[in-house]
């Protein structure tokens, strides 16, 4: 039987004590992690630390203004995917987000790596619509993804993947979106992240796992075998963790 996936995990913004104890705690439970950093200067921590599938690097949008993009970085064998990257409706700064957002789909392309998609905000969704042709012929990743069942179909259209997180667990809204979403593009995260009163970690991906089995009809077992495939579809350099 394949492990679980927690496609999305804020490694960086743990101490290193909480992080080796996150990583143990999730090879425990039989889950690999996916990492992405806060920052680009951040994801060169994951270069040395041992037990990760691999980990993304990217320019999240609110930082679109700051930080400029660094090719050599994303060259690094561990590196899975570019992201997270998209539009952010908080910011205010939408049009200055498009050119980052362009540049890190032709990264994607020339590195022959998936994008995964941070997209906040109707604001933002309506920038993303307005960019789409950015993401032709790309594999995508819309992360933690809770949008409605027209941006469901979208996505859908396009052969995009749609990655849950807790959201799934009580809302209704996307536990139909996740039943009649094709099977072959679903994938799970935690987007777990030090936060007062949140105690996620990657180990509970499981239970969004297992929401989601329960929304398909689906055993747990299945469904974790194929979420694993997915897994290992969306993210084709993914490593053993």
């Amino acid at each position: 039987m394949p492990p679980w996936f927690d496609t999305h995990v804020h490694l960086d913004r743990y101490d290193p004590a909480e992080q080796a104890a996150l990583l143990t705690r999730a090879g425990d439970a039989d889950v690999c992690v996916i990492v992405v950093a806060d920052n680009l200067e951040r994801s060169r921590h994951f270069e040395a630390v041992p037990g990760l599938a691999g980990y993304l690097v990217g320019v999240h949008p609110l930082r679109a203004t700051t930080e400029p993009l660094r090719k050599a970085l994303a060259r690094d064998a561990l590196v899975v995917g570019i992201g997270e990257c998209g539009f952010d409706g908080a910011a205010g700064n939408l049009r200055a987000q498009a050119p980052v957002f362009r540049a890190q789909c032709v990264l994607a392309r020339e590195l022959e790596l998936p994008l995964v998609l941070h997209v906040d905000g109707e604001a933002a969704w309506s920038a993303l619509f307005m960019e789409a042709a950015a993401m032709d012929g790309l594999t995508v990743v819309r992360h933690y993804f809770t949008g409605g069942p027209e941006q469901a179909l979208w996505h859908a259209a396009r052969g995009h993947y749609v990655s849950f997180g807790n959201p799934l667990r009580r809302s209704p809204e996307l536990q139909d979106v996740a039943r009649s979403y094709p099977a072959d593009r679903l994938l799970i995260e935690t987007d777990s992240y030090p936060l007062p009163g949140r105690t996620t970690e990657p180990r509970d991906v499981i239970r969004v796992g297992e929401a989601l089995a329960r929304a398909r009809g689906w055993t747990v077992d299945e469904t974790k075998a194929l979420l694993a495939a997915n897994t290992a579809a969306a993210f084709p350099n993914l490593l053993p963790g």
